[in-house]
């Protein structure tokens, strides 16, 4: 409610929350949060590389209806020597494209470590939006 307040008193209309870190693939309270009050919160999710193909595109499916308007790929959560085009990864950045929710690579250790996969991703599905995270 505090922050409610806060964008009120700065004339700030809405804001996306991005699922935090340290809930990992939990994402009750973002969804709580924008289902209280859907006017002024969206949500983006983190998308979950440890899943198969079909469980991690069955959870995208289920995040947008939650209300979940984009995916976080974060690359250092995916398993130890794979990447974020792996066949999971390409079947959650298209599985993201085909529901209209943008990803956001989140390549806090500097994106020339995973410009390679991020080219391969948004060259093979050329119609799902990508946004580079800070």
């Amino acid at each position: 409610e505090k922050l409610l307040g806060e964008m009120d008193h700065a004339m700030v209309g809405g804001a996306l929350i991005v699922q935090p870190i340290n809930h990992k693939y939990d994402h009750s309270y973002v969804k709580s949060v924008i289902e209280k009050y859907p006017s002024k919160f969206k949500g983006m999710c983190l998308a979950n590389p440890t899943l198969g193909v079909g469980a991690a595109q069955e959870q995208l499916v289920s995040l947008k209806a939650d209300g979940f308007v984009g995916v976080r790929f974060n690359p250092y959560l995916w398993p130890e020597g794979e990447t974020m085009s792996n066949r999971v990864g390409c079947a959650m950045y298209e599985k993201a494209g085909k529901l209209k929710m943008p990803v956001g690579f989140m390549c806090f250790k500097g994106f020339d470590k995973h410009a390679e996969e991020i080219e391969h991703l948004v060259t093979t599905y050329p119609k799902t939006k990508c946004i580079i995270d800070h």
